[in-house]
């Protein structure tokens, strides 16, 4: 499940990154996918303070490595 995942997420940030669990200064990136919009993944980050950064859908700034993927055509 979606919030054993972040579970050992927020222990990993407790464990390699002391400084910034004692600040709560780390962030999750979520994209727009259903298990994290749920609301029992919504609400367990909102009962643990965890910041999310939401990937807005359609954003080509925030997803400009994927146009890495596709091979460029000639411009001849």
């Amino acid at each position: 499940m979606c919030i054993d995942v972040i579970r050992r997420l927020r222990n990993a940030a407790r464990m390699k990154r002391p400084e910034k669990w004692r600040t709560n200064s780390w962030i999750i990136f979520h994209d727009n996918a259903s298990a994290h919009r749920s609301v029992l993944v919504t609400d367990f980050l909102a009962k643990n303070y965890v910041t999310t950064l939401v990937h807005s859908p359609y954003s080509s700034k925030l997803a400009a490595a994927d146009f890495y993927l596709f091979p460029r055509r000639n411009q001849h």
